[in-house]
């Protein structure tokens, strides 16, 4: 396991360590497991391409504009 050092602000410090409590959890342990939640959740989302469907819509994306836009000075 490795060692690290964090610093929170007062006020998470306290939610975190009563959050642990809640759970009999120690707080590096609580810390962890949320960590690695997030993680786990981050890793097994999905892209919903209909969310970005559109979005270069009504945009010149040929090549000559694009290669004119990136040299432009």
């Amino acid at each position: 396991m490795h060692r690290t050092q964090i610093y929170f602000e007062e006020e998470l410090f306290e939610e975190i360590k009563k959050e642990a409590f809640k759970r009999g959890e120690s707080i590096s342990s609580y810390i962890r497991s949320v960590l690695k939640k997030e993680i786990k959740k981050k890793k097994n989302r999905k892209i919903n391409f209909n969310e970005i469907a559109g979005l270069w819509e009504d945009k010149n994306m040929d090549l000559i504009s694009l290669r004119e836009s990136a040299w432009k000075k």
